[in-house]
C-alpha cells in the first residue's frame, strides 16, 4: 500500500499537481484516507453479516465526527488503530442487547459532560491556534448534544437497538477521549 501510495504523490509531484516538498504530506493523508476506508468497510461488512448494519451506521454517526474533531485516543500505527476499532465494535455489539434503555441513556449524558470538559484533546501532531480550537470545541459539544438528543429520541420514540447504539457510541468517543486526557497527564504534556 505504501508503495502505491508513493507511486501516485510521484506521480502528481512529476505532472505538477502537487509540489515535491509537498509529497510526504499527500503521502500520509492518502494513507490516513485509504485505511479509513478500508476500516470502515471491514465494520459495514462484519455488521451486514452479523445483522447490525442499522446499529453500526448509529455509532459510527457520532463516533466519526466527534473523534474527527474532538480528538481521542490515537494509537501508534494504522494495524493498532484497526484493531482497536474493530475490537472495539464486536464488543459494543455483543454487550448491545443487555444494555438497558436507561443506563444507555446515563451513558449519554455522562459523555455530554466528558466531551464538554476534555474536547478537543491536544494532541502533538495536531496544531491548532486560539481559534480554530474553539471552533473545533463549539462543533465537537453541539454534536455530543444533538448525538445525546437523537439517541434519546430514538431509544424512546423510533428504535431503541439503534437509539442505544447510538449512546453507546458516544460512551465509546468519551471513553476514547478520557483515554487521551489521561495518556496527555502521564506524559505530562502541555500542548
Amino acid at each position: 500500500m505504501t508503495a502505491l501510495i508513493k507511486k501516485i504523490t510521484d506521480r502528481w509531484s512529476k505532472t505538477g499537481v502537487i509540489e515535491k516538498e509537498d509529497e510526504d504530506i499527500y503521502e500520509y493523508g492518502l494513507e490516513l484516507l485509504l485505511h479509513t476506508i478500508l476500516n470502515l468497510a471491514v465494520i459495514l461488512v462484519s455488521a451486514v453479516l452479523v445483522g447490525k448494519l442499522p446499529e453500526s451506521l448509529a455509532m459510527l454517526a457520532v463516533i466519526m465526527p466527534l473523534q474527527s474533531y474532538g480528538g481521542g485516543y490515537h494509537a501508534e500505527t494504522h494495524l493498532r488503530c484497526f484493531l482497536i476499532m474493530y475490537i472495539g465494535w464486536w464488543v459494543v455489539i455483543f454487550i448491545l442487547p443487555f444494555v438497558a434503555s436507561v443506563a444507555a441513556a446515563i451513558m449519554a449524558c455522562a459523555s455530554v459532560f466528558i466531551v464538554y470538559w476534555l474536547a478537543p484533546v491536544p494532541h502533538m501532531n495536531v496544531k491548532m491556534s486560539a481559534g480554530q480550537r474553539l471552533k473545533m470545541r463549539k462543533f465537537v459539544r453541539l454534536t455530543v448534544v444533538i448525538g445525546t438528543i437523537t439517541s434519546g429520541v430514538l431509544t424512546w420514540g423510533v428504535s431503541e437497538r439503534i437509539g442505544i447504539a447510538m449512546s453507546m457510541g458516544l460512551g465509546v468517543i468519551a471513553l476514547s477521549m478520557s483515554a487521551a486526557h489521561g495518556k496527555n497527564v502521564l506524559a505530562g504534556k502541555r500542548l
